[in-house]
């Protein structure tokens, strides 16, 4: 989709050198953080609801076409309780919106490399603080080495682990306890 209401935002970013631009704005009691970020080869804007740990990071070119991948357009559904059938509510009109709501000027202060550390999309961390369980992933789809087999045997027993190995599926973990779930049977 095209989202022109940026434009405005990104002439005066790179009129004053400002390479990323914060703002925020509330959707069906949701509060959005978003960061236009310019990048080699057009633009990035990082959306995230850090209340309810979502975000993306949604590419933009220079003609200010958005295209949101339809597995984060499902996930924001699922947190905002919206769909198509019941609200009209669609990518299009999010990234409308997203634009929309951006600011016509920057705030000239840019973005603190410190602010950026909660729209990470990947964290270095040692897989001993990886403590809490947040799913399974079948290697049989992707063709990767299953691992994590000790791990799986210490927390799920040996009988869980076993089937793991056979069936070359990982336990996958995190070191935040927001992103933890219940555990259920990696054979269900």
């Amino acid at each position: 989709m095209r989202c022109p209401a940026f434009e405005s935002l990104i002439k005066d970013m790179k009129k004053n050198e400002i390479d990323k631009e914060h703002y925020s704005f509330v959707y069906n009691g949701f509060q959005f953080d978003t960061i236009l970020s310019i990048v080699t080869g057009g633009y990035e804007i990082l959306v995230a609801i850090h209340t309810h740990n979502w975000g993306c990071v949604l590419k933009m070119d220079d003609d200010f076409i958005v295209d949101m991948p339809d597995n984060k357009y499902f996930e924001l559904c699922r947190i905002l309780k919206l769909n198509y059938a019941e609200d009209g509510f669609n990518s299009s009109k999010f990234l409308k919106m997203l634009s929309e709501k951006a600011p016509k000027h920057s705030n000239r202060q840019g973005v603190e490399y410190t602010d950026l550390r909660a729209y990470l999309p990947y964290r270095n961390v040692d897989e001993a603080e990886r403590i809490y369980f947040c799913g399974w992933n079948d290697h049989t789809r992707d063709h990767r080495r299953a691992r994590n087999f000790d791990k799986t045997e210490f927390y799920f027993g040996k009988k869980v682990a076993d089937y793991c190995r056979e069936h070359s599926i990982s336990s996958l973990w995190t070191d935040n306890p927001r992103n933890e779930i219940n555990p259920n049977n990696p054979e269900e």
